[in-house]
């Protein structure tokens, strides 16, 4: 399971089943259903449309792929959407269902996945804040009980981008926040140092001397190190006993009244890993893998810092990344794939695999 956003051409992507913006009634439109069809081959793909006849809008409909099957394409979905108003007369629970009814149709035809373009944008003229909002949950809503690859496939920059605002927001706190690789509290006077080590009017003990400290105190240093290490070690086993990161994600997990699958695919995660970090109280996973999981459990801030700490981690104010979760922790964005795409949009490695 995946689900990843790409820019690119639909008709190009590898996937088993392509989504069509389609007309309600069998025309061929402009955009993507126009690019479409000249792909698949206009009097085939359109006389297999006619046979449908007309879709409701909201609902999707599938033809055969016809010439894009060399590309590995077996399906295309035709779904249909919505002009876009004012948001008050059901646009978007419309556009919903044209995600929802053409992602159960992919699956009902056993594919493996799936590539559906940013909906409704177009000649429909949702707004690309709105439009995006509701893919991304539609989406990840859908692959929380159902496994297949879906790609999210926007053809330029402009429209990949959640809001400008938010952008621009994201910017304005790394600005703030960001310390980069500056040496920070280091004015130490080099008069100082001098002083502690290099002062020279002082006579050069003797190495004689010295060896024998060494000697009378040999015996005794060896026996408190021994000691010290023992304690370390008791101190160390006792603190994993009373609350380690295992035990803390469980007791999170359990004060939500969630399960371990909707955490391990919220955060992305497969099912086999998060078996082995949550059954082995010795593992703790890397630190995005951490973070991941403190999306997935919806934590606010100061309890999403303590679930860092718990695996020995920390934001840090010279990593762009741990800033950028720590805007989204603050401002509750928690889908990690609305997450992604923020991360993305600057420069920064994704959770989701590529």
């Amino acid at each position: 399971m995946a689900f990843r956003i790409l820019r690119n051409d639909i008709t190009k992507v590898r996937a088993e089943a392509i989504v069509n913006t389609a007309n309600p009634q069998p025309v061929i439109g402009s955009g993507t259903d126009s690019t479409i069809y000249e792909a698949a081959g206009r009097a085939e793909l359109l006389q297999a449309r006619q046979e449908i006849g007309n879709i409701e809008r909201g609902q999707s409909a599938w033809t055969p792929s016809f010439k894009l099957k060399k590309n590995g394409v077996k399906y295309i979905i035709h779904t249909v959407g919505v002009h876009y108003n004012d948001g008050t007369h059901g646009e978007k629970e419309i556009l919903r269902s044209c995600y929802s009814t053409a992602l159960k149709m992919a699956v009902e035809l056993k594919c493996k996945s799936v590539a559906i373009p940013f909906l409704a944008t177009g000649n429909y003229e949702f707004p690309k804040e709105v439009a995006f909002q509701i893919a991304v949950e539609e989406i990840s809503r859908f692959l929380l009980s159902n496994e297949i690859d879906v790609f999210l496939v926007v053809y330029d920059d402009e429209a990949y981008k959640i809001s400008e605002k938010l952008f621009y927001d994201v910017e304005d706190f790394l600005s703030d926040n960001f310390e980069g690789d500056e040496l920070k509290n280091c004015d130490v006077c080099v008069s100082e140092i001098q002083a502690d080590y290099c002062s020279f009017e002082e006579p050069i003990r003797s190495a004689q001397v010295f060896s024998k400290k060494l000697r009378t105190s040999a015996s005794s240093a060896i026996g408190a190190v021994k000691q010290a290490e023992s304690d370390v070690e008791a101190f160390i086993n006792t603190s994993k006993e009373k609350l380690n990161f295992q035990n803390t994600l469980q007791q999170l997990i359990a004060e939500r009244n969630m399960d371990n699958a909707s955490i391990y695919k919220k955060a992305c995660i497969d099912k086999k890993f998060f078996s082995k970090i949550i059954s082995n109280k010795d593992y703790i996973p890397k630190k995005p893998t951490v973070m991941a999981l403190g999306l997935a459990l919806e934590l606010p801030l100061a309890e999403y810092e303590d679930f860092l700490k718990s695996a020995g981690y920390a934001f840090m104010p010279s990593s762009r990344f741990d800033l950028i979760i720590k805007f989204c922790v603050i401002n509750r964005i928690y889908n990690i794939y609305a997450v992604d795409i923020i991360l993305d949009d600057h420069g920064e490695k994704c959770f989701a695999p590529n």
